[in-house]
């Protein structure tokens, strides 16, 4: 065996094999991290929606805070949030401006299905008179204005980013809905949830790929010691 890794040819396959471990065992190690982390913020999650708050608008609140708010949605603030599927089926996201006590908050009331003609909206009735929303806290970022509307309809958007709202409101989050009073005629839009299995299974297979190029090296290596003796 010590015979043929002296030869150059080998020399450069081990080589090529010792890189190709040391990349497995890296991208293993990323995948670990991934699903740690995952853990990390289901746990979060988890603990975050245990206690509803009833919340400031101006006080920043960790994502996935659960929160209770009352008030009216705000005339003209509806928009509709484009190409957000839900169960194999195109359709909106319908965000709406809830105007409360402790200020203007942006709330993602729930998703309707897309129409024949993207150009057109579906029709979407806001609920009238006061109404009491419980839901998650999720990010809403600053982004970027959208200048170049390409023929859109006054009402879609195409990210859920201050920037392309019609009024800022006075918190940086808004809060997906989860439950309505009175109960609201759009489909409530599923939490999805950190999950990390899937990155644990990636962090195994990387390490299989590894035990496979070292018993690969073996097998060659050990087929061509035979050949030479």
């Amino acid at each position: 065996m010590l015979a043929a890794l002296r030869m150059r040819r080998w020399q450069g396959f081990t080589v090529v094999v010792l890189v190709a471990i040391i990349g497995f065992g890296l991208l293993s190690r990323w995948q670990w991290q991934r699903a740690e982390e995952k853990r990390v913020a289901q746990q979060a999650q988890t603990l975050a929606e245990q206690e509803p708050v009833v919340p400031p608008a101006d006080e920043p609140l960790p994502e996935f805070t659960a929160v209770t708010l009352t008030g009216e949605y705000a005339a003209g603030s509806l928009r509709l949030v484009r190409q957000r599927p839900l169960e194999g089926r195109n359709g909106y996201w319908v965000l709406e401006l809830l105007q409360t006590e402790s200020g203007d908050i942006w709330v993602l009331r729930g998703w309707v299905p897309a129409g024949p003609r993207s150009d057109i909206s579906p029709d979407v009735s806001s609920p009238p008179g006061q109404i009491t929303v419980d839901g998650l806290v999720r990010p809403l970022p600053r982004g970027e204005e959208l200048t170049d509307r390409g023929g859109l309809p006054g009402d879609q958007v195409t990210e859920v980013e201050t920037a392309q709202l019609p009024m800022p409101g006075n918190a940086d989050w808004y809060v997906q809905a989860l439950n309505s009073e009175p109960e609201d005629s759009v489909t409530i839009v599923p939490v999805t949830r950190p999950d990390e299995l899937q990155n644990v299974s990636y962090a195994v297979q990387w390490l299989l790929f590894a035990a496979v190029a070292i018993g690969g090296w073996f097998y060659f290596l050990r087929r061509e010691a035979k050949e030479l003796d």
